[in-house]
């Protein structure tokens, strides 16, 4: 575990050369049991707009935690305890800034039904070979 930490540390280092277009989300910092893989060297936490995010693969959803993490969102004092998403951060051969989401599922749901503009999110600095991971051929082209 700590080669992997060590690891993820140096490599997320390497990856935030550019700065968010986003705003920081100063609220507190994560635990390291909130993290992923891919961000567990990332601290800052932004909230991204909603509406920029792409989630390509369509989710497979728990009501009842969709509900549950609802009721936890809406409370001010919980919300905090909500752990941010994952978001591959690509920028486009041409420019352009492209945000796709994977993981955290039922969290993005429950956001998108409360209608809430923005989610918190771990801006993780990827590339295209990086997409093509999680999408293979069906990776868009247009980022190319």
């Amino acid at each position: 575990m700590y080669f992997i930490r060590q690891f993820a540390l140096q490599s997320s280092r390497r990856r935030r050369s550019a700065a968010s277009p986003f705003r920081h989300d100063d609220s507190k910092q994560m635990a390291s049991l909130d993290t992923s893989v891919h961000s567990a060297g990332i601290e800052e936490v932004h909230n991204v707009p909603m509406s920029v995010i792409k989630r390509p693969i369509p989710s497979v959803l728990d009501e009842l935690k969709v509900l549950s993490l609802m009721d936890t969102i809406k409370s001010e004092r919980s919300e905090a305890e909500v752990p941010p998403v994952d978001i591959l951060w690509i920028t486009g051969s041409e420019g352009g800034d492209y945000y796709f989401s994977f993981g955290g599922c039922h969290r993005f749901e429950a956001y998108k039904r409360l209608n809430r503009e923005t989610i918190k999110a771990k801006l993780v600095r990827s590339t295209l070979g990086d997409l093509y991971h999680y999408m293979g051929s069906s990776a868009p082209k247009y980022l190319a």
